[in-house]
């Protein structure tokens, strides 16, 4: 299955791509949406998606330096650009940062269908990289559950296991190794204020990336052996405090942004500690919450589904009858008449 994150401003367009990818089906799904290119590239983080659908015009990040930033740390993803500008201008900047298609708006969903069609191979290809990030994401999700010895052990083994990967082209191990060294920095930097973040983009080779990762965990462990017990109660308030704010604004779309600024942390350290935590992503806690709510007021007769979605923070059909599906095995409609309603 190919997971799709789809990144459109406009509400009513982005809730018709997601209905054409769910009609277009052939292993593709939908698993997140969002507004704006900030929201989008915290989403690429949370959700490691294998393919991105991205308008070119968008608030606080456009289309192009979404794909740029990706392009910079050699994610794992697939680029579809959709535009309502025929500037091939946008077309070029996007086959330069490894665009797989530029699509015109209106998109129609032949359209579509093929230009996913056309990813299918570009996706085999990345499949054995996407594998080796959901592992740096599951390393670095239980660092803080570690033992130095442990610690030290799983970063060799998930270092050489990249190095070593003979279906990974050199660009991408190199990629793969900034992603961890990022991570591991924004895990630093926001536990330990005091420490000093570099920038991974400035390492060119293998062997610096490695000793730069090593140079992080030591400094993990040192900064670990000083830590205090406050820090952990202060860990668990965090995730109190974000659960507390979620389940008073579910009815609202809430973003990572929002909440990680709301406890203040930056969104990868968020991520993670949530995850380390609750055992789930903050994304799917906050999906798992609201369809709890859908259902009780799915018992309401006189309620509409499009009316349920709407006053437990969906802002679009689709994605709520999926999410709905995905969590109790039934469509909104069939939980109702199950129920009697």
């Amino acid at each position: 299955m190919y997971h799709v994150l789809v990144a459109e401003d406009e509400h009513w367009i982005r809730s018709g791509i997601v209905e054409m990818v769910d009609r277009i089906g052939s292993g593709f799904k939908v698993t997140g949406e969002a507004g704006d290119g900030v929201e989008a590239w915290n989403l690429i983080q949370e959700l490691c998606p294998t393919v991105l659908i991205t308008d070119i015009m968008m608030p606080k990040m456009d289309g192009l330096s979404l794909i740029k930033q990706i392009d910079e740390i050699k994610f794992p993803i697939v680029s579809i650009i959709i535009s309502g500008y025929d500037n091939f201008s946008y077309a070029q900047q996007g086959i330069r940062y490894g665009v797989s298609e530029y699509l015109l708006k209106p998109v129609r969903e032949d359209v579509l269908k093929e230009a996913l069609e056309r990813s299918l191979h570009r996706l085999e290809l990345l499949h054995p990289v996407h594998d080796q990030l959901m592992s740096i994401n599951t390393f670095v999700e239980q660092i803080q559950t570690m033992d130095v010895q442990q610690l030290m052990g799983e970063q060799a083994q998930l270092v050489q296991s990249i190095l070593r990967n003979k279906n990974s082209h050199p660009s991408s191990k190199l990629g793969l190794l900034r992603i961890l060294a990022g991570k591991l920095n924004d895990l630093l930097e926001y536990t330990y204020p005091e420490f000093q973040k570099s920038d991974v983009l400035d390492e060119r080779t293998e062997e610096a990336l490695k000793r730069h990762i090593q140079y992080l965990i030591e400094q993990w462990c040192q900064y670990e052996q000083h830590q205090h017990q406050h820090h952990k109660r202060s860990f668990r308030l965090v995730i109190k405090k974000a659960c507390d704010f979620a389940e008073k604004s579910y009815m609202q779309e809430i973003s990572l942004s929002q909440i990680a600024d709301y406890v203040g942390l930056s969104v990868s350290h968020f991520s993670a500690l949530f995850k380390q935590h609750t055992g789930d992503s903050f994304v799917n806690y906050m999906n798992k919450f609201r369809i709890e709510k859908a259902k009780q007021l799915l018992l309401e007769p006189d309620l509409k589904i499009y009316q349920v979605a709407d006053m437990v923070g969906f802002s679009s059909m689709p994605y709520f009858n999926r999410v709905f599906k995905n969590i109790t095995g039934l469509s909104p409609n069939e939980y109702r008449k199950g129920m009697g309603i």
